[in-house]
Parts: C-alpha cells; sequence; structure tokens
C-alpha cells in the first residue's frame, strides 16, 4: 500500500515538474554568466585542494605518533573517516574540474581562464594519483597495494577483511541504485531541454543510455554467472 502510495505522489511530482520545466525559457542561454559559473567553479576546486593538502599532512603526522589502548583507536577511527573525506574531496575536484575546463571551452572564455582551469585539472589528476598512496601511511602495518601497481582495485579488496568487503559492498550497492536513478532523471532532463530550446540532444540521450545499458547488463550478468 505504501508503495503505492509514493508510486502515486512521484506520478503526480513528475506530472507537474514537467509542466514547469516546459514553461521555462532555457532559450536565455548559458555563456552570459560563463565567466561567473567557471570562476566559482576553479575557486571551489581550490579550497579542495587546500583541504586535501592539510588533511595529507594531518594524517601523515598522526600515522607517526606512538600511542597505546584508547588513543590509538581514536587516532584509527579519525584517520579512517579523514581518509574517507579525502576520497571524496579528490572525486568531487576532479569532476569540478572537468566542469570548469569544459565551460571554458564551450563558453569561449579568455584564454587566462581556460589555462587556470586547465592548471586546476592538472593538478586534480595528480591529486588522485597520490591520495590512494596514503593508505600506505594510515596502514603501515598492512600488506595493501601501491596506487600505480596493475589491478589495484582487485588487489585492494583482496587485501581487504570480511567486514571491510561487507561495508565496500553496502557502499557500491547504493552507488549503484542511485547511480540508475541519476542517469534516468539526466535522460529525462535531457529530453526536456531538447523539447524546450529546440536544440538537439541526442547524442547525449545516446551516450547515457548506453551507459544505462552497459552498467546494468554488466551488474546482473556478473551476479547470474556466479
Amino acid at each position: 500500500m505504501r508503495m503505492i502510495i509514493w508510486t502515486l505522489i512521484g506520478a503526480v511530482v513528475g506530472f507537474f515538474g514537467m509542466y514547469a520545466a516546459l514553461s521555462i525559457d532555457f532559450k536565455a542561454g548559458f555563456p552570459p554568466i560563463g565567466l561567473e559559473v567557471n570562476s566559482v567553479l576553479i575557486a571551489i576546486t581550490l579550497l579542495l585542494f587546500v583541504f586535501i593538502a592539510i588533511s595529507s599532512t594531518q594524517m601523515k603526522k598522526k600515522a607517526h605518533l606512538i600511542l597505546t589502548g584508547v588513543d590509538e583507536d581514536e587516532r584509527d577511527v579519525w584517520q579512517y573517516k579523514r581518509f574517507s573525506d579525502l576520497n571524496l574531496c579528490n572525486n568531487v575536484a576532479l569532476i569540478v574540474s572537468i566542469m570548469a575546463i569544459g565551460i571554458s571551452i564551450i563558453t569561449d572564455q579568455p584564454t587566462w581562464l581556460l589555462l587556470a582551469s586547465g592548471g586546476v585539472l592538472l593538478v586534480s589528476i595528480l591529486f588522485s594519483m597520490l591520495v590512494p598512496g596514503l593508505m600506505k601511511t594510515v596502514y603501515p602495518d598492512r600488506d595493501l597495494p601501491s596506487a600505480p601497481e596493475k589491478n589495484f582495485a582487485k588487489k585492494l579488496l583482496a587485501a581487504s577483511d570480511e567486514g571491510e568487503r561487507f561495508v565496500m559492498l553496502q557502499g557500491l550497492y547504493k552507488t549503484f541504485n542511485t547511480m540508475n536513478l541519476s542517469l534516468i532523471i539526466a535522460l529525462m532532463l535531457f529530453i526536456l531541454y531538447s523539447v524546450g530550446t529546440g536544440d538537439s540532444q541526442l547524442f547525449s540521450i545516446f551516450i547515457v543510455g548506453l551507459i544505462l545499458i552497459v552498467t546494468n547488463a554488466q551488474y546482473l550478468l556478473t551476479i547470474r554467472n556466479k
């Protein structure tokens, strides 16, 4: 019964949401505010860089402290949470920097802004290669693979215990479901944008649809063959 109610609510919200979206004047265009948006994205990325740099330094210092008992347990919990925060910020920085350089190119921004966006992207890529290496600092007593190693993800999974694998499974399954829903919503938004502006987004629709098909097929075939 609850599922039926939520389905009806979703249908009503979706109907009025699509009606409102179709009423929006999409033709106002994005280029007029491209400079401001690009500058904000670069600023956000730089703030994330500062957090990553400070947190990395703190983690290295705490890893070299000689602690015992409760203090050691608290340090391990802090290190684990901070490393998770670092990975999140690192991924967000990479995505935002790609968005920034994309906006710079598409909206024809000044050369200095394009160079700044490119520099931020390069630093994001550098952090993406360096941050995973902190695992050996956080867990010096464990035989964990190095980030540059081939099949890093598989080796990391093999080196994890049952509890860690269960936590990974929970996170990955939630991510899979969220990604599915997000991409389906993205498909709808691309269609609405195409209708509202007359600017065809068929290429984007095709790519997102292909990603949905491939990821779902990979997941379902994997569990089917086990």
